[in-house]
């Protein structure tokens, strides 16, 4: 029983902290966000919180994964209704982060964060490469998970500048969203056929609408309120 509380005391304190920096990531920004500002809005001593998770950097990493398991559950929920191939519902699990990181300025800053730090982007690179090797191994039988390691350098920073570059009249979400999947479908040396059947299912998909359920389940989780 004791380690049942324990458990679950634990659970609440990463919320508590997660919470917090959230909150003051989206506030503040990743940079201006200091340790002692997560302590004072989290309730947290500063020191429990290096205890619990070493560094700001680790709070980020979590919270990251917060979110891209948010993605993967609702875009997964929808695109696996449209397709049973993997490789499609790994592009669209990539478009729907771009839809994310688009919806303001404070959440692609934070989706930018976590694709930049050290610790934090190797984390998703590792996650990304997980699931390409997944969705593409059965194509490409000779790739080991190196190989699929070392491409995916390439493909998270594909993601990483289309995230960047903000939307406009003239680039607009849904033509970043068709340069998106084809850039990376192109890196796996996909043939056209597949670009235009990858196109023609994210274009089913109401990804601004996804997007929003994915942000709140995971605001949900951390009992955030938000007005996004």
């Amino acid at each position: 029983m004791s380690n049942f509380r324990s458990e679950a005391e634990t659970k609440e304190l990463h919320r508590k902290i997660l919470t917090a920096a959230t909150a003051l990531f989206i506030q503040k920004g990743y940079e201006r966000t200091k340790i002692t500002d997560i302590a004072k809005l989290s309730g947290v001593p500063k020191s429990k919180i290096l205890y619990v998770m070493n560094s700001k950097e680790e709070i980020l990493g979590l919270l990251v994964t917060r979110f891209l398991d948010g993605v993967t559950e609702a875009s997964d929920a929808v695109s696996k209704k449209l397709t049973g191939d993997r490789m499609l519902i790994f592009i669209a699990n990539d478009v729907l982060q771009l839809y994310m990181a688009e919806m303001n300025e404070d959440m692609r800053n934070l989706y930018l964060a976590g694709y930049s730090m050290p610790k934090t982007s190797e984390e998703v690179l590792k996650r990304r490469t997980n699931m390409m090797y997944e969705a593409f191994s059965e194509i490409f039988p000779t790739f080991e998970i190196k190989d699929f390691y070392e491409t995916e350098i390439a493909s998270m920073g594909i993601m990483r500048a289309y995230m960047t570059v903000p939307c406009d009249m003239y680039f607009t979400i849904e033509a970043k969203a068709r340069r998106l999947v084809t850039m990376l479908l192109r890196i796996y040396k996909a043939e056209d056929e597949k670009i235009t059947e990858a196109i023609e299912l994210i274009e089913k998909i109401d990804f601004e609408a996804t997007a929003k359920k994915a942000v709140e389940s995971v605001f949900n989780e951390l009992d955030i309120k938000s007005n996004k």
